[in-house]
């Protein structure tokens, strides 16, 4: 493909992201940062995207993993998409670090604050109908300035963040694949396996019919938004709290390691 764009996502905010700037680019193909960077390469595409949320500041562990593994065309446009939901941090100094390892530039950077959806914590928020048509708006400004190829210096972290992260981030961030183990499985559950396809990290699997946690979470809270019965709390404090996934993306759409766009007849 001409164009490829790395998303990781877990209520599809990035993903819709993602698919936004693909459908504008045309010729372009999204692959979520699940699939093994071995097989993903774009050592060959003239525009190559990372979109991802910010997690503790920074970018989800396990999209570091993959933009440290993944091949890349160090001749391509690079442009990243990083969508907080308050604080973006330093995720895209890091990524800027992590490409220019591979001898690559990132060419173009934004951010685009959409819902929050840590439910382990608290409801969505802002309220999703006033958000969400204002990350669409951003998201068409940006695709079209990614089509134009445009120059744009990422958003840094500032001073204060920057002191901040190491002192009240690493602790999170260390504890953060184990977490799951806050997570339980209720009664409810009917042994669907959409909490496993639907898993950014590969970190659910099934015993004897119900989900099992593999202790390398994301806490990205997929497999409790998008629970067709509730069944997954953590461990218990999310089951009357509103849950949210973005309202342009289903379930499938996240389950889906790649698509292409235009999509294929």
């Amino acid at each position: 493909m001409k164009n490829v764009i790395y998303y990781f996502t877990g209520t599809g905010n990035s993903l819709r992201a993602a698919q936004v700037i693909a459908e504008r680019l045309g010729d372009t193909e999204i692959i979520s940062m699940r699939c093994d960077p071995k097989d993903v390469p774009s050592e060959n595409a003239e525009r190559i995207g990372f979109v991802f949320p910010v997690h503790h500041w920074t970018m989800p562990a396990y999209a570091i993993h993959f933009a440290e593994q993944v091949k890349l065309n160090p001749r391509a446009y690079i442009f990243a998409v990083s969508t907080p939901g308050l604080i973006n941090g330093g995720c895209q100094d890091r990524l800027a670090e992590l490409l220019q390892e591979k001898h690559c530039t990132l060419s173009y950077g934004e951010k685009v604050y959409s819902v929050a959806n840590y439910v382990a914590m608290y409801p969505p928020f802002p309220d999703p109908d006033k958000r969400v048509p204002k990350t669409e708006k951003q998201l068409l400004y940006i695709a079209q300035e990614v089509a134009e190829k445009k120059l744009r210096n990422y958003p840094h972290a500032n001073a204060i963040t920057r002191w901040l992260a190491p002192r009240k981030m690493q602790k999170f961030i260390e504890h953060c694949p184990s977490n799951d183990k806050y997570f339980s499985v209720w009664d409810d559950c009917i042994s669907c396996g959409l909490c496993a396809k639907v898993c950014p990290c590969h970190n659910i699997s099934f015993k004897n019919g119900k989900p099992t946690f593999l202790h390398q979470c994301s806490q990205c809270m997929a497999c409790i938004s998008f629970c067709p019965k509730q069944a997954i709390n953590f461990p218990k404090f999310t089951r009357k709290r509103k849950k949210y996934h973005n309202p342009h993306v289903t379930a499938a759409d996240v389950a889906s390691d790649r698509k292409q766009y235009p999509p294929q007849n």
